[in-house]
């Protein structure tokens, strides 16, 4: 499950969720329409990407955490 440290609050009507799993990161653009502000390379390789930040707006958020906790 995704710890509540991968979601926080960023403006006072948007939110960031952390995700390193690439699967449910293409669930997320596909189910919600979301786009990554942040993309990870932590192996050094810029081919490989490995974790990404979404900004999550206020009125999706609960639908958010829900597809998290089910698909986590």
């Amino acid at each position: 499950m995704l710890s509540k440290e991968n979601i926080w609050k960023f403006n006072d009507d948007e939110w960031k969720v952390h995700i390193n799993d690439a699967g449910i990161s293409k669930k997320l653009i596909s189910s919600f329409g979301l786009v990554y502000s942040t993309i990870y390379y932590e192996t050094g390789r810029l081919d490989e990407e490995t974790a990404w930040d979404f900004i999550v707006p206020n009125k999706q958020i609960n639908k958010v955490k829900k597809f998290l906790k089910d698909n986590t």
